[in-house]
């Protein structure tokens, strides 16, 4: 009968030491992101011919000197992609700088909202990351 407890004991506690391995997340290092981004359109509402302002800032927020090239597009709700224009960017550590881009809608515009958005491949040195986007939203009616 001891040994029969003793048996049950040990595999008592093997199965919380295995249950613990699984169940129990293992640390993971964090890491964030080399840049942060935000993006607005001005105004908010425009007209199929109309023009908008697209603003943008990007900030390096990794602690080397960021390369990196950062394109606006658009995407109407017809499913056109239209690539406003890019620039590419030096940024030591910590700077922002502003990115903006005049946006001429095309007199037969789809009407509709539009999604304009930034993006970036965050590169610093070999490293890279995946692209980076963030969006703002644009009526046309």
């Amino acid at each position: 009968m001891k040994n029969y407890l003793n048996k049950s004991v040990m595999v008592l506690v093997c199965l919380t030491a295995c249950l613990t391995l699984v169940l129990v997340p293992a640390p993971v290092n964090a890491q964030s992101l080399p840049v942060a981004m935000t993006i607005r359109v001005n105004p908010v509402t425009s007209s199929p011919g109309g023009t908008v302002g697209v603003f943008a800032f990007v900030t390096n927020t990794s602690g080397a000197k960021l390369r990196t090239t950062a394109t606006i597009s658009s995407l109407s709700p017809c499913g056109i992609e239209t690539n406003l224009g890019y620039n590419k960017l030096v940024l030591n550590p910590g700077q922002t700088v502003q990115v903006t881009v005049s946006y001429p809608l095309a007199p037969d515009a789809c009407l509709g909202v539009y999604a304009v958005s930034i993006s970036v491949n965050a590169a610093s040195g070999k490293n890279s990351s995946a692209p980076i986007s963030t969006t703002a939203y644009l009526t046309v009616q």
